[in-house]
């Protein structure tokens, strides 16, 4: 039986640290990432870092560092996954010049304006604009950027394109939750990352209920070219994914109805498109806009299989919890609380050789302030995880 914690983003100063996302290489090797925003929790922080920490077997966690970060630039970080075919890391991040509050609304002068203004930013500072990839073939030693471009799907809604930071996108890479590789099946290989779209721009909750939807971006060729999925729900953002045993994919996803229900779609050709959309009546959402989540389906030695979804176990941003199901997420079999004050978004993940999960999650005081503390990852074994 096994449990450990460490708060390894540690908020202060000028640093709070948000949206984390977690993978683990199959040597082992824990990579960690999150957002600092500097002088601000808040979603629109001015100034806002894509940072990273590792954690090799038998090691402590390393010193962290900084992949992307501009003063006054907001990078914004989507989310990390891992192609166990290539041994290769990866994580995307959005990266504007400028930071936008979600919902803001400007005419279309200055929309152009914004555009152009964003553009001879990203051109002076010799970076891309909007959203970028980082990715490792050595185990987190060195990181390389490319940008992320995202080729629309055929099911994806048109109708008016919002233009965030002078660019339209038909996916946009959203944190925290980790994406995934495939394993079963014709689409074997292909890594799947949860996204969300926006069908037209939004200015209060009632719009992002009725134009905001999760969808995912998906790679065939090992992350060299990336394609848009279709909608899953409409009124859902930011998602979590699992491949179950007969290879299709269930989607676990925030909602914005303030019914404290977590919502669920089920693909059957890796993740191009959605159905069977429903809700999950025993998973608990907090009442208000919702929060974050994690899911995670793994096999064990001998075959076995299992799956497990933390949150925030509460009606409101408190009580960190783990969920266990045996059966793909069918019924939940067993809880193990975390922790009992403030936490939002977490990331979860399994290595294979030490046999242990990691859980990243935002940690606070009370529901008042979950993220006070920072990010702190949890690892434990699954005997741990069921013994109370």
């Amino acid at each position: 039986m096994y449990f450990d914690e460490q708060r390894i983003f540690p908020s202060g100063g000028r640093s709070n640290y948000r949206i984390p996302s977690i993978v683990i290489s199959k040597d082992g090797t824990v990579h960690a990432f999150c957002n600092d925003r500097r002088d601000s929790v808040a979603d629109e922080a001015k100034e806002v870092m894509l940072v990273y920490r590792r954690k090799k077997p038998g090691q402590p966690w390393e010193a962290e560092r900084v992949l992307t970060g501009l003063p006054g630039w907001s990078c914004m970080i989507g989310s990390a996954v891992y192609d166990e075919e290539t041994d290769t890391v990866f994580c995307s991040v959005n990266r504007n010049p400028s930071a936008q509050w979600e919902f803001a609304e400007f005419t279309e002068e200055q929309k152009r304006a914004l555009a152009a203004e964003c553009a001879a930013k990203a051109e002076a500072a010799g970076v891309c604009l909007g959203q970028a990839l980082f990715c490792s073939t050595d185990g987190g030693d060195t990181w390389r950027e490319t940008a992320l471009k995202v080729e629309p799907s055929p099911l994806q809604h048109f109708e008016e394109p919002p233009v965030f930071f002078g660019v339209a996108s038909c996916a946009n890479c959203h944190g925290s939750a980790h994406g995934i590789q495939l394993k079963k099946g014709k689409y074997a290989g292909r890594l799947l990352c949860p996204s969300r779209y926006a069908s037209k721009s939004y200015h209060s909750w009632d719009d992002l209920r009725k134009y905001n939807y999760n969808n995912t971006i998906f790679s065939d060729d090992h992350g060299r070219t990336w394609q848009a999925g279709g909608p899953v729900q409409v009124g859902t953002g930011e998602g979590t994914l699992i491949e179950r045993g007969d290879g299709s994919i269930l989607y676990n996803s925030r909602a914005y109805f303030q019914d404290q229900k977590r919502y669920l779609a089920v693909s059957t050709d890796g993740g191009e498109s959605f159905a069977d959309a429903g809700t999950d009546d025993f998973l608990l959402e907090e009442k208000s806009i919702g929060c974050n989540a994690a899911f995670l389906r793994t096999e064990l030695s001998g075959g076995r299989a299992v799956t497990l979804f933390s949150n925030p176990r509460s009606d409101m941003r408190e009580k960190m919890t783990v969920c266990v199901s045996f059966d793909d997420g069918k019924t939940w079999e067993h809880t193990r609380l975390i922790w009992e004050g403030g936490s939002a978004y977490s990331s979860l993940s399994y290595d294979e050789i030490s046999g242990h999960f990691f859980l990243l999650y935002e940690k606070g005081t009370s529901a008042a302030n979950p993220y006070e503390f920072g990010i702190a990852a949890a690892e434990f074994d699954l005997e741990w995880l069921l013994g109370a």
